[in-house]
């Protein structure tokens, strides 16, 4: 699935990972803007692969992403995600993020993530 949703770009950033998309025709709704499904996505993928790095490489299922979408994002935007762990369990990860493009916040997402066999 993401081959369809991407490429999506990877910076490291201090201890920090940063991934960010640029917004193509492929990605826009009816009305000519991101599609709030494609933001989600990216959130819901960008959140996965922080939660992967900071519970050591186990596996894990998203098992709540709540997404919030706050400006719009347009063909041939840079959107870039900024993810953090909240807390970190022996079973659960919680995690936010913002999606950004430069300063201005396009959505914001949180989630818990379940690792498999904790």
């Amino acid at each position: 699935m993401v081959g369809l949703l991407g490429p999506f770009w990877t910076k490291l950033e201090g201890e920090r990972r940063l991934y960010g998309f640029l917004a193509e025709a492929r990605h826009l709704n009816q009305s000519g803007l991101v599609h709030g499904g494609m933001l989600t996505a990216f959130a819901d993928q960008t959140l996965g692969l922080t939660a992967f790095r900071a519970n050591g490489g186990r596996r894990q299922v998203t098992v709540q992403l709540d997404t919030h979408f706050l400006s719009a994002a347009k063909e041939g935007e840079f959107v870039v995600a900024h993810a953090e762990v909240v807390r970190l369990t022996r079973s659960l990860i919680f995690l936010r993020c913002e999606l950004k493009v430069g300063e201005r916040v396009v959505a914001t997402a949180s989630g818990v993530w379940k690792v498999l066999g904790a």
